[in-house]
């Protein structure tokens, strides 16, 4: 099964895209295609290109715009969400962000032209799944979107070559959990966290 790390550096790519193909379009195509468009703007305007923590928070913005980060986390930590109190959410889904931000922020740079086709999308009532394929050179990475309808469209969810972002995390935080304590694994957090940002910092 392929590490966190691994998933979220695809992720990374794609959501860095430079430009799509689409063979159907509805609400939950769209709401993805939103967060991709804004992001290329970002990555193409030249009075960008030299101010990386600008545009870094350009592009934190845009994401968090269609990415439910309360609900991926909710969903990630399982059955212990409902044994937290209303602070102890809201630490962990803001950790949670932080992580998936400080993961993805650090190949803004790296930035190379990927192409990505959007191959149609499911619903079922209130949720859909929009298809897409990461084409790059010598290589296509199937990679899905999950959304729910939340008086608009969001993602909670990305399939990266069949593996749930969501669910590996689920995994990992379980075992975490049950090897050690929900304590250790924001204890654990945090310390990525600081990580990746040093790493950015030095970079």
């Amino acid at each position: 099964m392929p590490s966190i790390r691994s998933v979220l550096r695809v992720l990374a790519v794609c959501l860095l895209m430079a430009w799509a193909v689409t063979a159907f379009a509805g609400p939950p195509t769209d709401a993805v295609r939103s967060v991709v468009d804004e992001v290329l703007r970002i990555l193409n305007d030249p009075a960008l290109a030299t101010q990386k923590e600008r545009r870094r928070q350009l592009v934190k913005a845009a994401v968090d715009q269609r990415f439910d980060y309360e609900e991926m986390a909710k969903r990630s930590l399982g059955p212990t969400w409902g044994r937290l109190s209303p602070a102890q959410r809201s630490e962990f889904v803001r950790l949670f962000g932080e992580l998936l931000e400080s993961s993805y922020s650090d190949k803004i740079d790296k930035y190379a032209g990927e192409t990505v086709t959007f191959l149609g999308e499911s619903t079922d009532g209130d949720y859909a799944e929009v298809r897409t394929v990461l084409v790059r050179p010598n290589d296509r990475i199937p990679m899905n979107y999950r959304l729910m309808n939340k008086s608009r469209w969001v993602i909670y969810d990305v399939v990266i070559e069949g593996v749930s972002l969501v669910g590996n995390y689920r995994s990992q935080f379980s075992r975490i959990i049950s090897q050690s304590s929900y304590q250790e694994l924001v204890h654990r957090l945090r310390t990525r966290v600081e990580e990746l940002r040093r790493a950015q910092r030095g970079a």
